[in-house]
């Protein structure tokens, strides 16, 4: 019992240590040097990473597996509307302004199998769909306004 309270002590004090660390204040972040997607980043510290607005963003795509006799991939091109600076959970749109990124962009990920019928969720088939892996990215909150 003794072994008990000394580990919840120990777990009760990580954790209080834990929840002071948060996140890092903008002007932290703003000393950080910030790579832009394409560059080479610093191989010895933190930095910011910035997708440009409009610079073409890759995004590989495959299939495979051991069920399958032939798998495949294609190399997608993305874009996106604005500058989107990234740094760690961190994001904000003028390299000023940081917030949590679950704050700023949500989305989601759809797979069907080959044969289901769209938005069905696996509930109906029709034998002729194509299958579907989709990802959507969206704003969020006030930066959705912009």
């Amino acid at each position: 019992m003794m072994i008990r309270a000394a580990s919840l002590l120990a777990c009760a004090t990580l954790l209080t240590a834990c929840a002071g660390l948060g996140a890092p204040s903008s002007t932290d972040i703003q000393r950080l040097p910030v790579v832009r997607y394409g560059q080479a980043a610093p191989a010895d510290r933190d930095f910011v990473l910035l997708y440009p607005a409009g610079a073409d963003l890759p995004v590989n795509v495959q299939v495979d597996g051991s069920l399958l006799a032939k798998s495949d991939q294609a190399k997608l091109t993305v874009r996106v509307k604005r500058d989107v600076f990234v740094y760690r959970d961190q994001v904000s749109f003028d390299g000023k302004i940081w917030k949590r990124g679950q704050d700023c962009i949500g989305g989601n990920i759809v797979f069907s199998l080959p044969g289901d019928v769209p938005g069905s969720n696996g509930q109906a088939r029709d034998g002729i769909s194509p299958g579907v892996l989709a990802a959507r990215f969206d704003l969020r909150g006030e930066a959705a306004g912009k």
